[in-house]
């Protein structure tokens, strides 16, 4: 394993611009460059996971690697950066760097197990790659495999471009002790900060490196996070614009760009506000011509689900509120790599919106899109958040609801309300919306739910598609403090009929509460097509 001038940023880096779906992402290259001329040379990007970090790192490797220098300058002369390479007036000033300075380019995650199975075994590894490039790259150096990389690295007399990717992959890894993620921590800070030979640090990882404080180790670093990044943006994540660019290369035209937007929108990219879809999510989409969820199946969610039970009296009713389409108003504060354990509500808050389950602009928090709504609704199943409702409750539920029974709808939407959430307080419409979405929880093994869905005139507060075409499709409509029936007329009125024109069963479904009698109302009709 090589890290010194290695040529793997070019090889995975074109193999990315290769593909069907790519968006060409390389003005980022001289925007880092000129803010580490212009402003600081220690630049840190830090995004969720499948956000577009890797391949921005193996394309700045790629660019500025001497190794591959000739490959390079031609391939990136055919993209973006190169439409203004030569003899302009404006001409981008990366290009005076292309392929001219030794670059060290390191993934995080290729030094972790099976190799390494303690933080020593993963820094010994590290080291000794590293110092053994040098020795060959600077013959006259007199380095040896007993020097510190920064003594190696000053000897070389030469000034390097970092770009370490992932520099917080080791921090998941269960070996790792408070006093090993201290120990890394100031590593880094040996190896970069105040260093003659640095020319440009790039990093990129998930966690925010702790540079909410003057004495943080690595305040040198200007971090770029989902908190407002108002430099890098552009470049993290793809706008409705840029896919709708890729859509043309597709064959079929499904799926649409409205359902994409659905699936796969709401994150929050920059201070303005603008939205971003996830990319990887919207690439593996337009390949297989469907949404379904692709980047949420493991990992970090796992992650915010072990976070949430430091804390689950707190979060619980935020967590129903968002799942069942609220938006909260708070202000979050961020929260350090560096603590030891991430426990108040803020900061597990603050922790989802880092690893992208959540949303965050000008203190509204919420759920960005139907993937992340997905696997929040499935936390709720799981009973992550400690609820009394279990899924034989919301089994019971809906199978009441589609015989058309309505006291015993009545019956247990009360007793999950009294008995099972009774933190849960009613306030309005979207109280009851949230209390439903608990409710029918078990719906979700045989229906795609989604709440205030487009349909006809407007939007229903609930709609159920069967996985199975054969089954009943329902749309659920809720009133407070008016009838059952105004919610069964209002689905007529509003034609939200037509959201299920080719099901041949829809149940529509009135659910009223009176603050008044603190009683649920119920009422069905059943809407069968004649073949």
């Amino acid at each position: 394993m090589n890290f010194l001038n290695s040529g793997k940023g070019y090889d995975l880096f074109i193999e990315e611009a290769r593909k069907k779906f790519y968006v060409d992402k390389t003005l980022l290259i001289d925007a880092v460059y000129r803010y580490s001329r212009e402003n600081n040379k220690y630049i840190c990007i830090t995004r969720p996971r499948r956000f577009g970090k890797s391949t921005a790192a193996n394309m700045l490797a790629a660019f500025f690697d001497p190794s591959t220098a000739e490959e390079s300058r031609k391939l990136f002369s055919e993209m973006a950066v190169g439409a203004l390479k030569d003899g302009q007036e404006n001409q981008l000033l990366c290009w005076t760097e292309q392929g001219k300075r030794p670059v060290i380019h390191i993934n995080m995650i290729h030094l972790m197990p099976p190799e390494v199975e303690s933080y020593q075994d993963f820094y010994d590894e590290l080291c000794s790659n590293l110092l053994g490039d040098l020795q060959l790259a600077y013959p006259t150096a007199e380095i040896n495999g007993k020097m510190t990389l920064p003594k190696a690295l000053e000897r070389t007399g030469d000034k390097f471009i970092f770009v370490i990717d992932e520099w917080d992959a080791i921090f998941e890894m269960p070996f790792m002790t408070d006093k090993d993620k201290q120990a890394y921590i100031l590593f880094l800070k040996a190896l970069f900060k105040d260093q003659r030979y640095v020319y440009l640090a790039y990093m990129t990882g998930i966690l925010p490196i702790a540079k909410y404080s003057s004495g943080s180790p690595l305040n040198m670093f200007g971090e770029f996070n989902t908190f407002g990044d108002g430099i890098f943006y552009p470049w993290f994540g793809l706008t409705a614009e840029e896919i709708q660019g890729v859509m043309q290369k597709r064959a079929t035209v499904s799926p649409t760009l409205a359902e994409l937007a659905a699936w796969y929108d709401g994150y929050i990219r920059s201070a303005d506000g603008v939205h971003v879809f996830n990319p990887t999510s919207v690439s593996n989409a337009l390949a297989e011509g469907r949404c379904r969820s692709h980047w949420t199946g493991t990992g970090p969610m796992n992650e915010v689900r072990d976070i949430i039970r430091h804390n689950v009296e707190e979060l619980r009713e935020d967590i129903i509120r968002m799942v069942g389409g609220e938006s909260l108003d708070i202000t979050l504060r961020g929260f350090s790599v560096e603590k030891t354990a991430v426990t108040t509500k803020n900061e597990i808050l603050s922790a989802m919106v880092v690893y992208g389950f959540l949303t965050y602009h000008e203190s509204s928090l919420s759920i960005p899109n139907y993937e992340l709504m997905l696997k929040f609704q499935e936390a709720l199943a799981s009973q992550e958040l400690g609820l009394n409702q279990t899924i034989e409750d919301s089994k019971k539920l809906l199978k009441a609801t589609l015989a058309q029974n309505h006291a015993a709808v009545v019956r247990l939407l009360a007793q999950l309300h009294d008995e099972k959430i009774p933190f849960f307080s009613y306030h309005d419409e979207n109280s009851l919306a949230c209390v439903i979405t608990v409710g029918y929880l078990a719906a979700l093994d045989t229906y795609r739910i989604k709440r205030e869905d487009k349909a006809g005139k407007g939007y229903a507060d609930f709609t159920f598609t069967p996985m199975r075409k054969s089954d009943t499709a329902i749309i659920l409509e809720l009133k407070y403090g008016r009838s059952a029936k105004n919610a069964l007329q209002c689905i007529h009125d509003r034609g939200y009929l037509g959201r299920f024109k080719d099901f041949p069963r829809v149940l529509l479904v009135g659910i009223n509460y009176s603050e008044a009698t603190k009683k649920h109302t119920c009422l069905t009709e059943l809407v069968e097509k004649s073949n």
